[in-house]
């Protein structure tokens, strides 16, 4: 019997829970959280991998929708992509145990269904290829309708196809439909998690606040109403946790990232990638670069036209900060030399969005990926009999905090391996925490006097939550 379900839709600000009735209804009967940010990258695929783990990108393996992995660039949309990953990692894909192992620890199981990348859903559960729960991807994969892990669930569901459904969103009318009408019943999973990619993909082409997004966030809206309502007639007592991967910015311009080997000294160009990541950038180092070697990398990064906050690996750059800020546990990618953002502010106060692209030619109308908080804000929703209800939260929460969360609600011990906390106040039993208030900090890396990046962090519950940069530049 299902007693937890999250979904995760897409690309969903903060600002547009209010597009969204249904969401709206959950928020105004439940517990809602303004404070609420994704992790850093603010990008899917790490977003994922923390929800897989409770970890950070850092140690949850995945720092990027593009990473650069054993000598090669690793697409993780793509579920083979994933199974080389995995092949270099000594047969596990996120180094850090999940969600999913804990739960089948302890004789429960989770099931991850998706309507965006067929890698993103495996992340959410890459241990289904082990038979620890499920996934079931909703776009065609090789020669199948879609893709599903383990082998037998994909036999089970042979002859399905997600794009003979009828309207706007079929992926996400079918996703709905195999959740209530063979996942519950068949598969019998504790946990099960929904990410709706639709949004994401309009936002991309057409901006956010436009009429696409606008009416994509109505239409998903529906399908969610829809399947909360059959959820729960199966399953009353089922708590509901809503939230998104990251937020959204509409671009100012695009970075060709094909360009960048040029501001990368000569010497040691050859030993350096920058991976583009929509509104940020992984920098890479081939070899062990020595620190006046890897110095001179973030410098050349740092002095681009289009450079944001930069947080870099033990660099001595005035205006870098510290990667170590952005972390929870010990890294898993060592080659890894700075995470840069794209977004910032110019000497009149502007404020300036780019996106990478591998070709001049590739415009996006918006993106994320960045350190702003347009990019790491996003909603946290908590609606059903475990939770309180009308109450809104100012503290901090974060990616990090829901598999915790999850072990909580269904009475199971918090694994140390996790870094985040569990959601207590929430709880309507919760009497410690109503009265606290987070502690704010600021960490301000001055280039010159014009050139300024300052990071925000708060402490809460025992957590270090990263909540936003800004760089301010000449």
């Amino acid at each position: 019997m299902v007693s937890t379900l999250l979904i995760v839709v897409d690309g969903l600000r903060a600002s547009d829970v209010s597009k969204m009735p249904f969401i709206t209804e959950l928020a105004r009967r439940g517990v809602s959280y303004d404070h609420a940010r994704s992790v850093a990258p603010s990008l899917t695929f790490p977003a994922a991998a923390s929800l897989a783990t409770g970890q950070a990108p850092a140690a949850a393996g995945i720092m990027g929708n593009y990473i650069w992995a054993a000598g090669r660039l690793i697409d993780a949309a793509c579920p083979d992509n994933l199974d080389l990953l995995r092949a270099r990692r000594g047969n596990r894909l996120l180094p850090v145990p999940t969600l999913s192992e804990h739960l089948a620890d302890h004789g429960r199981k989770l099931v991850a269904v998706g309507t965006g990348s067929n890698g993103g859903t495996l992340l959410l559960n890459p241990g289904a290829i082990d038979g620890h729960g499920a996934v079931i991807g909703a776009y065609p994969f090789q020669n199948d309708a879609f893709y599903a892990q383990p082998d037998s669930v994909r036999n089970q569901l042979a002859g399905n196809d997600p794009r003979t459904a009828d309207g706007p969103f079929p992926q996400l009318d079918w996703a709905v439909d195999l959740i209530v009408d063979y996942v519950m019943p068949e598969l019998a999973p504790d946990v099960v998690v929904l990410w709706s990619g639709e949004l994401d993909d309009i936002q991309h082409d057409n901006g956010a606040d436009r009429p696409a997004s606008d009416d994509a966030l109505l239409e998903i809206d529906r399908r969610l109403r829809r399947l909360v309502g059959r959820v729960r007639q199966s399953a009353p007592h089922t708590d509901i946790i809503v939230t998104s991967d990251h937020g959204f910015s509409n671009a100012t311009h695009t970075i060709d990232v094909a360009e960048t080997a040029s501001w990368i000294p000569l010497p040691i160009s050859r030993d350096v990638r920058i991976v583009d990541n929509n509104g940020g950038l992984l920098v890479y180092a081939g070899k062990r670069l020595r620190p006046e070697e890897a110095d001179a990398v973030i410098e050349a990064v740092m002095s681009a036209g289009w450079s944001g906050p930069t947080f870099a690996e033990r660099s001595k750059v005035p205006g870098a900060l510290s990667l170590d800020d952005l972390r929870s546990g010990p890294t898993t990618d060592p080659d890894l030399l700075a995470y840069v953002s794209l977004t910032y502010h110019d000497h009149a106060g502007e404020l300036r969005v780019g996106l990478s692209a591998r070709g001049a030619g590739e415009q996006l109308a918006g993106g994320h990926g960045s350190t702003s908080s347009a990019d790491m804000h996003i909603p946290l929703v908590l609606n059903g009999p475990s939770f309180r209800t009308a109450e809104q939260f100012h503290f901090p929460a974060d990616h990090l905090d829901i598999p915790p969360t999850i072990c909580w609600l269904i009475g199971l011990p918090v694994p140390p391996s996790m870094s985040g906390r569990v959601l207590s106040e929430a709880s309507p039993r919760s009497t410690g925490t109503g009265s606290a208030a987070p502690e704010s900090r600021r960490v301000v890396a001055e280039r010159s006097a014009a050139d300024v990046t300052t990071a925000h962090f708060q402490q809460f519950g025992g957590r270090h939550y990263f909540l936003s940069a800004e760089r301010c530049r000449p």
